[in-house]
């Protein structure tokens, strides 16, 4: 290393030569006045020393030995006037300064940093303490918009306290002393890095911390939470705020058709709104399980906030229902009847979606007599009125009779109504009443008109006799209005899916009636083919017309006798005038009302033989319903002339059932799917085993790696598709699969399915991410500093 020689050193003259300017008599004053200011020569004094002493101690060897002694003779002289403390030379320390500061000039410029070093240097560390201040004490935000109406609005300024929730290190998501600061709060307001795009920062208030359970309607309106360690959910206390208005997101105008309403959270208590015009009201609920170190967020403009209830990610999905379609189900469980309607499984979200998770749950329709609602209207029978009442009532069990104004008795109907309905019960001349475990009966005969209605009704549409009333009292008001109505005109505004049985149209293929001779003395059939209307009950419909059937009381007149040569269902009634002959044929679904007077039969074996000649031709009549006036024909009659009828221009039957059905948990089915588990296929299959809860054994299928449970839950087949590396869950209760081949063909089906990644992956799917995750967070809102008129106001 060569030693440093300086261009020129000064002299002992020279040096002489400044001292004794210094020092000369006549000007004493002059230098005993410095020519900065006191603090300005003191401060230049410290750091020239210490620059002298860090330049010594890096470059001594570089230096002459006489300037090194120099140097610390002046350092020397520094140190002790400024040891002087106030009464220290000003003027000689400022003199000393100079000297040393060109001492320094001339032999250790090389060492001393340059102008603009110094400044890079100034402000490196002015931006450093900046940084340090921003990422760990406070920052300033600017509010960008008013989804956090009315606690912020657009344009605020505010201050985030940044080391109120740990250290965060500068560009990184991981924060250091978090156990020793306080912890995130629901109802606090913090600004965070946006889950889907973290250069964008929001704001939103904190609802849910890890372990939360959050339920909230799709309206936001209803806010339920189960905090962590609690058993119940609690509603979140909410009451409308009537002294204050909603305003504009950037003026003060009042906005129309908005509510604002105090909430309380945990320590806090804020104003939140809800603008009725934004979104229509949807009762839905959706739970969301918060999940540890994640964070849910919501707005407090609440109906109008993209917050955790709205973020969605595109991406390319795995879809569960891929795998399993309602076509599988009907197909393999041979359900053609009926719906099977696809639910999300328990509308639950547990984490972040990432796409390579989904589940689908398939709820299948099963028969519920609770939920039934059936109406049948008669419009004028051909068998006497009372009669058809008598044994319709019969058949359904509905033994008692019963005043319209008692079934009007109940609960939660106005007097008003009641009165109002109360008028329509002078329409009916009889009314009978059964109510049984799960369904009422009510068969109403009306007053002035050849009409007859049934109603039966389910225990969930009719939990009180109040509720037959009042669809009662429709049946009537409709009739009134227009007796022409069929009975799905008559009975109206009842939820489900209709089936109406219409008997209006050809009414002369299903029904015939001849006479011959005289009214009283003559011959007269009635015959039904295949009615739509109960065998039963028009065969005992005519029996009670004529007193012998079993509605009849026994002591009435005569009991009707079995025809054993005609079947087992005939019955052969002798009255006073004539002879009757009933004779039901099921297997032809055939009717015959056979009354013979002595015209025609002189005695009870002339009724029976010609009975006997209507049923034999039923086959034929059966199959074609053109042929169903040569049951009883001239022939037949003899002589006797035949007379025109005219009492079926206006019969006619009709039916309207709203089959009650449910969606059953216990005819259920649901599918899961993973898509390259992060611990792969065996990994993934043995975790899935073990949150089952079940005993599982392996399976020769479906695929090489499988297995099969049964549980109280029903059944479930577990199995890996190495080709897709694909994971399924397939569990089926036993309403769809009463036994374990039919969970094993829908598991194959789904492995099948499963092979070709283009069933189950679907581009640009919506998938939620709710949560904001804990590294995100920047800091807690505490103050508003910006505008004026709400300087330093504290953020509930």
């Amino acid at each position: 290393m060569t030693e440093h020689q300086p261009d020129s050193e000064p002299t002992a003259a020279g040096r002489d030569a400044r001292a004794n300017r210094r020092l000369a008599p006549g000007d004493e004053a002059e230098v005993r006045r410095p020519s900065r200011s006191p603090g300005h020569v003191r401060s230049g004094a410290r750091m020239l020393s210490k620059e002298a002493r860090k330049i010594l101690s890096k470059h001594r060897a570089r230096i002459p030995e006489r300037v090194v002694e120099e140097i610390e003779s002046t350092v020397a002289s520094i140190e002790s006037l400024r040891a002087e403390g106030r009464k220290q030379d000003l003027a000689e320390l400022e003199a000393q300064a100079e000297h040393l500061d060109e001492l320094l000039h001339q032999h250790a410029s090389f060492a001393r940093k340059s102008t603009l070093r110094d400044t890079l240097e100034n402000i490196g560390i002015a931006m450093a303490v900046a940084l340090a201040v921003r990422s760990c004490v406070y920052e300033p935000f600017k509010i960008p918009s008013g989804s956090m109406m009315p606690t912020l609005r657009a344009g605020d300024h505010i201050f985030v306290n940044k080391f109120a929730y740990g250290i965060q290190i500068p560009l990184t998501t991981k924060v250091i002393a978090r156990d020793m600061l306080a912890e995130i709060e629901p109802g606090d307001v913090i600004v965070f890095r946006y889950p889907l795009d973290e250069s964008e920062d929001y704001i939103k208030r904190v609802i849910g911390t890890p372990g939360d359970v959050i339920r909230v309607n799709n309206d936001r309106r209803k806010l339920e939470i189960k905090r962590a360690g609690s058993e119940t959910f609690e509603t979140v206390e909410r009451e409308r705020v009537e002294d204050q208005k909603c305003r504009a997101e950037n003026s003060d105008a009042v906005v129309e058709n908005c509510a604002l309403f105090r909430e309380t959270l945990g320590d806090h208590s804020y104003l939140v709104r809800y603008s009725d015009d934004l979104r229509s009201n949807d009762p839905s609920m959706r739970t969301f399980v918060v999940p540890e170190d994640h964070l849910l967020v919501m707005g407090d403009n609440r109906n109008a906030s993209s917050d955790s209830l709205a973020w969605n990610a595109i991406a390319d999905s795995v879809v569960a229902t891929g795998l399993i379609s309602r076509a599988d189900i009907r197909d393999i469980t041979k359900r053609r009847n009926g719906r099977i309607e696809l639910r999300e499984l328990d509308n639950y979200i547990v984490a972040n979606d990432d796409a390579k998770h989904d589940r689908a749950r398939y709820l299948a329709e099963r028969p519920s007599p609770a939920h039934d609602l059936t109406l049948e209207v008669w419009r004028a029978p051909p068998t006497q009125l009372e009669a058809t009442t008598a044994s319709l009532a019969q058949h359904v069990g509905a033994s008692e009779t019963i005043e319209f104004a008692e079934l009007l008795e109940g609960r939660g109907l106005a007097e008003r109504e009641r009165e109002r309905l109360s008028e329509y019960g002078a329409d009916f001349a009889e009314i009978r009443y059964h109510r049984g475990g799960t369904v009422s009966e009510l068969v109403l005969r009306a007053a002035n008109e050849p009409v007859l209605f049934r109603l039966h009704c389910g225990r969930k549409r009719c939990e009180q006799t109040l509720d037959l009333a009042t669809r009662a009292a429709r049946l009537i008001e409709a009739y009134r209005a227009n007796p022409d109505y069929d009975a799905r005109e008559l009975l109206v505004r009842e939820p489900g899916r209709a089936h109406t049985y219409p008997g209006r149209g050809k009414v002369e293929a299903r029904f015939l009636e001849r006479r011959f001779g005289d009214e009283d003395r003559g011959l007269r059939l009635r015959a039904w083919r295949k009615p739509s209307e109960s065998l039963e009950v028009l065969r005992d419909a005519a029996l009670a017309e004529f007193a012998a059937g079993p509605a009849a009381r026994e002591q009435d007149r005569r009991e009707a006798a079995a025809i054993t040569d005609l079947g087992d269902d005939a019955h052969l009634v002798t009255l006073d005038d004539r002879f009757v002959v009933v004779h039901a044929d099921t297997s032809h679904e055939m009717l015959a009302v056979l009354e013979c007077g002595p015209q025609r039969c002189k005695t009870a074996a002339d009724a029976v033989s010609l009975a006997g000649e209507v049923g034999s031709r039923f086959a034929a009549v059966a199959k074609d319903a053109e042929r169903l006036p040569e049951l009883l024909g001239q022939r037949d009659a003899g002589s006797l002339r035949e007379r025109p009828v005219t009492t079926a221009a206006g019969y006619y039957w009709d039916r309207l059932e709203f089959a009650g059905s449910v969606l059953d948990d216990g005819h259920a089915l649901a599918v899961a799917a993973s898509l390259r588990p992060d611990e792969g296929l065996e990994a993934e299959l043995a975790q899935r085993r073990a949150d089952a809860g079940i005993e599982f054994e392996r399976s020769d299928g479906p695929g090489p790696a499988a297995w099969y449970g049964q549980g109280p839950n029903g059944r479930v087949y577990l199995f890996a598709i190495p080709e897709t590396e694909l994971v399924v869950e397939l569990s089926c209760r036993a309403g769809l699969c009463p036994d374990e081949a039919t969970a094993r063909a829908l598991a194959d089906r789904a492995y099948e399915k499963g092979l070709d990644p283009a069933n189950f992956i679907q581009k640009d799917v919506r998938t939620p991410r709710p949560f904001v995750p804990r590294g995100n967070v920047k800091g807690r809102a505490e103050v508003i500093w910006w505008p004026t008129s709400r300087f330093w106001r504290r953020i509930d």
